[in-house]
């Protein structure tokens, strides 16, 4: 990581702002294209925070009417808890029904009904509209095969949102212990309906807005780089292995599937895809040595980039997404600062045999976006 870069943002003009990055003259556009230049990790939290993801500044609606009947406050459940997630915050389920497989690990066992643990992770599904929240949970007691020694927790990624952009109905609510700051924020905006938060979107419906963003553009295009710089080092991996060389023991750890128990079903949802056209990559990544520390260097990066900093970003571009496709996607909506700029029907890529609808932002980038159905497997519990 570099010191050196600032995540703080000035005010900017919006307009101009997605205009630059259009045009690609946007300085971290430049930097996203070009395989010679380095993403770091604050690299990748710079242009995340300016998606800004939280509830600090907000002034949401409160729970209760000025005849004190229960209206539901409009924060939304994940900015909310994306600061919970950064403080790493030990919340509660305290019941939960699992919406894929249920599936049995070796050595492993659970203890009591509930699922409670420090938030490690809030992510979201690349091909449907869900979102998961992840905790080390320590309802879990693992036994080492080799010592039989036993350690308590284990990541688990548990639905909060299902696999059609819908609340998902198997877990009913969170149970946390908030900080003096939080339970500020919630009493000073009347958010407390008793000792509960009740919330009526998991996303702002104002976020629909986002995707005609230049946060949202950047993001976009750093997923795909992320993607492709990952899939770079992976081939280095195979390369250096093939010329023989070797990471050290214990690297990397076999992997040994779970048992999936109970019976399953398959449902159709309907899900939105999008696309960038343009921004196209240029230049190369850098070749690591070839030796055993080469080997290691790029088998740790890969790792890095596909299950570290890609999830960060897809989790914004897919809130992003999913607010347009429940708030705006039925009208076409396009955001106010596009100016003269809509959605044209009935664009097909070179070959393709499938519809889409495209948005020209310049003639060097392009958003198109399509509604589909997709199979899901799910219990059928």
């Amino acid at each position: 990581m570099n010191s050196q870069e600032s995540t703080s943002l000035p005010n900017v003009d919006v307009a101009k702002t997605v205009t630059a990055v259009a045009n690609l003259t946007n300085p971290h556009a430049k930097r996203i294209i070009d395989r010679s230049q380095s993403i770091s990790d604050t690299f990748v939290k710079k242009i995340i925070a300016q998606s800004v993801f939280t509830w600090e500044g907000r002034k949401p609606a409160p729970a209760l009417d000025d005849n004190f009947n229960f209206q539901g406050t409009d924060l939304d459940l994940l900015s909310f808890m994306v600061p919970m997630m950064v403080r790493g915050a030990v919340i509660e389920i305290p019941e939960y029904q699992n919406r894929r497989k249920v599936v049995r690990r070796e050595g492993e066992r659970k203890i009591g009904a509930s699922q409670f643990g420090n938030i490690t992770g809030l992510t979201s599904n690349a091909d449907v509209h869900s979102f998961s929240v992840r905790i080390f949970d320590r309802s879990i007691v693992v036994t080492d095969a080799d010592t039989e020694k036993e350690s308590v927790g284990a990541h688990r990624n548990y639905m909060l949102v299902d696999c059609d952009g819908h609340w998902y109905d198997g877990w009913n609510k969170i149970a946390w212990d908030p900080t003096r700051k939080e339970n500020a924020f919630l009493a000073d905006n009347k958010l407390w309906t008793g000792n509960s938060v009740v919330f009526q979107h998991y996303v702002h419906p104002n976020r629909k807005q986002s995707i005609f963003g230049a946060p949202y553009l950047l993001l976009k295009m750093l997923a795909e780089r992320l993607t492709d710089e990952a899939t770079f080092y992976r081939k280095e991996v195979k390369r250096l292995e093939a010329l023989g060389f070797s990471l050290p023991k214990g690297e990397k750890k076999s992997y040994v599937p779970p048992i999936s128990e109970g019976a399953t079903k398959k449902v159709q949802v309907q899900v939105m895809e999008t696309a960038l056209d343009g921004a196209d990559f240029i230049g190369e990544y850098a070749q690591v040595e070839n030796s055993d520390a080469g080997l290691l260097k790029a088998y740790r990066h890969q790792k890095h980039l596909t299950y570290t900093l890609k999830p960060l970003v897809q989790f914004v571009v897919r809130a992003d997404e999913v607010a347009y496709f429940k708030y705006g996607c039925s009208d076409d909506f396009v955001a106010s600062w596009i100016q003269g700029i809509t959605w044209k029907d009935g664009y097909r890529v070179p070959r393709g045999k499938v519809d889409w609808k495209r948005l020209e932002f310049s003639p060097l980038l392009s958003l198109r976006y399509r509604v589909k159905e997709v199979t899901q497997t799910v219990s059928a519990s």
